[in-house]
C-alpha cells in the first residue's frame, strides 16, 4: 500500500507540475521554479510598514541592512564593512559597501542610507516602522560611503534594531519616484529582485545576477500565501510547493513516509497571546486580568490543540529570548476563583474575543479553547473572526475609535532580547494608533527602567533592567501569554541551504538542490 501510495503521489506531482505552469529544468526534475508555501498574507512589500512576518520573509529576499545579526547574537557586515561608536555612544558611523548595485541598476551610496532613514522618521509614507527606533533622532552624510546614524544618546540594542525590516536599505531613486506606491515597486540590493506581486495571493521574485555577494543558486523564487494549513501540506505532497511552513502535528507522519518531502523543525520566539484593552470594565481591574491567566492551562491547550507543537511561556517573551524571565502564573483554578471573589466578579462577564483565521497555526483553534476554559471562572467568550488585513487596522486604533475587547496576536521578538519587546508593546509611547500597545497599558515604574533598558550598554546590567520590567509586566498582566510555537516545515527531498530564524522568518538566499 505504502509503495501504491508513493506512485499516486509522484503522478499528482506531475499533474501538479503542468498544471501550474511549472516544467522541470533539467535531467534532475527540479521544477525551475522554487515555490514555497507560507502561512500568511502578504500585504506590502514597503519594509517600513509593519505588515507582519509574511511579509517580511518576502522583502528580506530582496532587501538587506547595514548589519546582520548572527546566531550567537553578534553582528557581521553587510551594505556596511565597518562602522564605530562615538565616545558618547550617541552615533553610529557605518563605512558602506562599494560596487553595490540596485535592482535598478543605480549605485548604491550613502545617499541611500540617508533617504532610507530620513524616510522612515518623518513617517511622511506611512513608515510606522520608526517606533523600531524610538532614539534615532537624525541620519547625516559624510562623504560618499560613510554615514552617521544619530541617536539621542547611548542605545544598548541599536545594531538589534536595524539589522532586520526596519533597517532594510531601498534606492533614494525609487523613494523619490515611487512615494507611497513603494509597497508594490520594491527596489532593493539583496539576491533576489520583484517579478510579480498580488497583495494576499503570491510574490515572485527572480536572481539578481548583479547582486554584490555570492549568486543564489536558485533562479526564480514563487512564495505563495496559504492560510490553511491542509493545503499547504497537500501542495508539499503533490510536488506543488517544496516548501511549506506551519505544517500541523497530524500531517508530519504522511510527509515523512511520502518519500517526497523531509520535515524540519526549528526553534521560534513567537509568543501567542491573548490582549486586554485595559480600558474596558472590568478589565481594567488588575485582579480579573491575574485571575484569567491563571484559569488557563496551557499544557492542554499545547497538547490538544497544537499537538504538543509548541513550548509553554511565563512571561511576554519567549524563554529563549536574552532578558526572559519566569512569571509568576501557574495554573491555578483555585486561586483564579478567588481573584474572581476578591474583584467582585464571582458571578464572571461577558466579553467578545476578536480572532484571524489562518494566520497564526490553529489561531482560531486555540482561541475557542481559551473561551472554553474561561468559562471555569464564570467568563462567557464570544470568539469573532476577523480577516488579517481588517484585523490589524481595527486592533491598532486609537483608544477612544476601538471596539475591541480582548484580542490575540503571535509576537515575535525581531532583535531577539527582550528590550526590544518591552519598549515596542508595553510603554505609553507606543500607544496605538501610534504604535502597537494596543492594550494601552502604563506603568511609570515600567517607564523608568524602560529608559534604563534602553540607553545602557552594559549587557550584564540591561538584562537585570529586563527581568525587572518583565516582572512589572507581569504583575499587571496586561496579557495571557500562552506559548511559543515549535516551527515545523516541509522540505522537498533534495532542497538544502534554507535559513529559518527563531522569528519565524525564512531566508531563501542560500537555497539549492544537492546534487
Amino acid at each position: 500500500m505504502k509503495k501504491l501510495f508513493v506512485l499516486v503521489l509522484a503522478i499528482s506531482m506531475v499533474f501538479s507540475f503542468v498544471a501550474c505552469g511549472q516544467t522541470p529544468s533539467d535531467e534532475s526534475g527540479h521544477p525551475d521554479t522554487f515555490v514555497a508555501a507560507i502561512s500568511g498574507e502578504v500585504l506590502t512589500l514597503d519594509p517600513q510598514i509593519a505588515a507582519g512576518t509574511p511579509a517580511e520573509i518576502a522583502r528580506m529576499q530582496m532587501f538587506e541592512p547595514l548589519v546582520i545579526q548572527n546566531d550567537d547574537g553578534t553582528f557581521s557586515p553587510c551594505l556596511a564593512t565597518d562602522w564605530k561608536v562615538s565616545d558618547d555612544g550617541a552615533v553610529y558611523t557605518f563605512y558602506l559597501r562599494e560596487g553595490v548595485k540596485f535592482h535598478d541598476g543605480s549605485d548604491f551610496n550613502a545617499d541611500d542610507v540617508v533617504a532610507t532613514f530620513q524616510r522612515l522618521l518623518d513617517r511622511k509614507y506611512g513608515a510606522a516602522r520608526v517606533t523600531d527606533i524610538p532614539n534615532t533622532i537624525g541620519v547625516e552624510k559624510v562623504d560618499e560611503y560613510t554615514v552617521n546614524i544619530i541617536n539621542d544618546g547611548p542605545v544598548g540594542n541599536f545594531l538589534n534594531q536595524i539589522a532586520y525590516g526596519t533597517g532594510f536599505i531601498m534606492s533614494a531613486d525609487a523613494i523619490e519616484e515611487y512615494k507611497e506606491d513603494l509597497g508594490t515597486n520594491p527596489i532593493g540590493t539583496g539576491p533576489y529582485k520583484l517579478v510579480d506581486f498580488q497583495s494576499s495571493e503570491y510574490v515572485e521574485v527572480e536572481r539578481f545576477d548583479d547582486y554584490w555577494g555570492e549568486a543564489s543558486p536558485i533562479d526564480k523564487v514563487k512564495i505563495v500565501c496559504v492560510t490553511e494549513a491542509a493545503t499547504r501540506t497537500n501542495m508539499i505532497l503533490t510536488g506543488e510547493a517544496q516548501y511549506a511552513q506551519d505544517i500541523s502535528p497530524q500531517d508530519v507522519t504522511s510527509i515523512e513516509e511520502s518519500g517526497i518531502a523531509n520535515i524540519r523543525y526549528d526553534e521560534s520566539n513567537r509568543v501567542f497571546q491573548v490582549g486586554f484593552n485595559l480600558n474596558v470594565e472590568p478589565l481594567n481591574n488588575v485582579l480579573v486580568r491575574q485571575a484569567m491567566n491563571y484559569a488557563i492551562d496551557k499544557d492542554a491547550i499545547i497538547e490538544g490543540v497544537l499537538g504538543g507543537a509548541g513550548s509553554i511561556t511565563k512571561n511576554v517573551v519567549a524563554t529563549n529570548v536574552f532578558g526572559y524571565v519566569d512569571g509568576p502564573y501557574t495554573y491555578d483554578l483555585d486561586k483564579a476563583k478567588a481573584l474572581m471573589k476578591e474583584a467582585g466578579y464571582e458571578d464572571g462577564f461577558e466579553m467578545t474575543i476578536w480572532t484571524p483565521q489562518g494566520r497564526y497555526y490553529k489561531d482560531k483553534d486555540v482561541v475557542l479553547a481559551v473561551a472554553e476554559q474561561l468559562k471555569a471562572i464564570n467568563i462567557n467568550l464570544k470568539v469573532e473572526v476577523h480577516d488579517w488585513s481588517t484585523y490589524l487596522q481595527e486592533v491598532k486604533m486609537a483608544p477612544e475609535e476601538t471596539k475591541c475587547s480582548m484580542y490575540i496576536f503571535g509576537w515575535e521578538c525581531y532583535t531577539r532580547e527582550a528590550g526590544y519587546s518591552i519598549n515596542t508593546l508595553f510603554t505609553k509611547k507606543q500607544w496605538a494608533p501610534a504604535g502597537w500597545n494596543v492594550m494601552y497599558y502604563e506603568n511609570d515604574k515600567l517607564e523608568e527602567v524602560n529608559e534604563k533598558i534602553m540607553h545602557c550598554t552594559d549587557q550584564a546590567e540591561r538584562e537585570e533592567y529586563m527581568h525587572e520590567a518583565l516582572g512589572i509586566i507581569m504583575e499587571d498582566a496586561p496579557w495571557i501569554p500562552i506559548f511559543s510555537y515549535d516551527q515545523i516545515s516541509a522540505v522537498a527531498n533534495g532542497l538544502e541551504g534554507i535559513d529559518v530564524l527563531p522569528t519565524q522568518l525564512s531566508v531563501f538566499k542560500n537555497a539549492y538542490w544537492a546534487e
